[in-house]
């Protein structure tokens, strides 16, 4: 199409790649998220740079991996020099808006965009409950009353169905008993157990750390209260979460169907993800910060209720690598509008209309400051690097010599991630692939030093932890 469209960005919290009823999961309805799907292309290897909230939307903001950004978990900090979307759009002739959850640390969204809605306090991890709801009046204030000629962009982003988190809080001071004995459902309407309910111990010294000793840096409460839970208290845990999940769906369809009812659905893209996935129940583990598939890979709908822009719809793309840093140049491509130098994505435009272009073979993820994943089509490798002897803050990599413990997991074979296969000879070769894919997209990075005093304080408490364990390790 000739004019430049409106470019609407849809993005939910903590929702994992299958919660979707278009995409064969039964135990929840999605019909609005159905709808875009119905109208766009699914992009089925969807993965996020980062499994925490500020860390993923760090690259949504910049195009950069997290490692970049200064933002490598919740607690950091952007880089005051890096543009960001909102930006970037705004000295291009788009009116681009904010409305709802932002969470990029060190930047201040009012700043880089006209916000709709953000709180009368700045909206944080959770919350949906008070704020997705006044996020979709705002949107619908706007979509009834935009006049301009102009084109816009316009990203909200709900909080739900994080708002899961808020469930699991419950759990850190008191033991609940099962929703079967309290009355509250019976067994047969819950989900089953999820098939990797168990999982390969032999995991990273970052992963242990983080996330499964008494004393845990991430959620040790939590972990705490959840060591004696039974099956069915797992399974009313993905219960829950579908329903967060099916209330999030409620408000993108009011967007929609606001946006129906004006003339600005016949020029306006939709791109919907999320920011991170939630591990509800597999490997025996809650929330997100882990390399585990059901924390790293995420929806990614690229969408249009009309019919002049050439979108194949209906179609699941099942073969393309895609990231959370493509959300930019995807929106700067369709805005007409040339990316910043350095960014680490690519359009998903030619994708998105059944072009065939050279792509990339592999899913790059970071997490947790020192934890790096590798995903191809046979194969994940995860590893992570030994904390520096003296920190730097200049977060790690490229360096082979650094790397810890690491786990391999065959795709095909074990989509569930339950057997590693990294120390098995027979996968020798597999492995250092892997290993080369990392190297040499880490030497593209553009790595500086974290100099915000809250990130280092974290980098450098969580260091000595694990070098601590490194030294009784070896």
């Amino acid at each position: 199409m000739s004019e430049r469209p409106n470019i609407l960005f849809i993005n939910t919290d903590q929702h994992s790649w299958d919660a979707i009823s278009a995409y064969g999961n039964p135990y929840l309805r999605t019909p609005n998220i159905d709808a875009l799907h119905r109208n766009g292309t699914s992009f089925r290897r969807s993965y996020c740079t980062d499994p925490v909230c500020a860390a993923a939307r760090s690259s949504w903001a910049t195009g950069l991996y997290t490692s970049e950004t200064g933002v490598p978990f919740n607690g950091g900090h952007l880089h005051p020099e890096i543009p960001d979307i909102g930006q970037v759009l705004s000295e291009s002739g788009y009116k681009a808006f904010h409305c709802g959850k932002w969470h990029v640390p060190g930047r201040n969204v009012r700043e880089s965009f006209q916000t709709l809605y953000y709180g009368r306090r700045n909206i944080g991890a959770g919350g949906a409950a008070y704020y997705d709801s006044a996020s979709t009046h705002a949107v619908a204030d706007f979509l009834t009353n935009y006049d301009s000629n102009e084109p816009f962009y316009l990203q909200i982003g709900y909080v739900d169905p994080h708002d899961v988190c808020e469930y699991l809080h419950n759990h850190e001071e008191k033991r609940i008993p099962n929703p079967v004995e309290q009355g509250i459902v019976s067994e047969d309407v819950l989900p089953p157990l999820p098939e990797n309910f168990d999982y390969d111990a032999r995991e990273t010294v970052l992963h242990r750390v983080c996330r499964r000793v008494d004393d845990a840096l991430i959620h040790a409460a939590i972990l705490k209260g959840v060591r004696d839970w039974d099956a069915l208290q797992w399974r009313y845990l993905r219960w829950n979460y579908y329903r967060f999940i099916e209330k999030v769906d409620a408000e993108i369809g009011r967007v929609l169907a606001l946006l129906r009812e004006t003339s600005l659905h016949h020029n306006t893209l939709i791109i919907f993800s999320a920011d991170h996935g939630e591990a509800c129940g597999s490997h025996q583990m809650f929330q997100k910060f882990t390399l585990y598939e059901e924390s790293v890979r995420v929806p990614f709908i690229v969408s249009y209720l009309g019919e002049e822009i050439p979108i194949e719809k209906d179609r699941f793309d099942e073969t393309h690598f895609v990231s959370g840093v493509d959300v930019f140049p995807t929106v700067c491509d369709y805005a007409g509008i040339d990316v910043p130098k350095g960014l680490q994505g690519s359009s998903l435009r030619p994708l998105a209309e059944g072009r065939d272009v050279p792509w990339r073979d592999y899913a790059y993820i970071e997490s947790n400051y020192w934890g790096r994943a590798i995903v191809t089509e046979g194969y994940k490798y995860v590893t992570e690097y030994k904390p520096k002897a003296v920190e730097d803050f200049v977060p790690p990599g490229p360096d082979a010599e650094q790397f810890g413990f690491a786990q391999l997991f065959d795709r095909q074979d074990d989509p569930g991630e339950t057997k590693n296969l990294a120390e098995d000879e027979a996968y020798g070769e597999t492995v250092k692939a892997c290993e080369d894919k990392l190297l040499t997209q880490e030497a593209k990075l553009h790595r500086q030093a974290i100099v915000h005093p809250s990130p280092k304080r974290v980098i450098s408490n969580w260091g000595e932890r694990l070098r601590l364990y490194w030294q009784h390790t070896e």
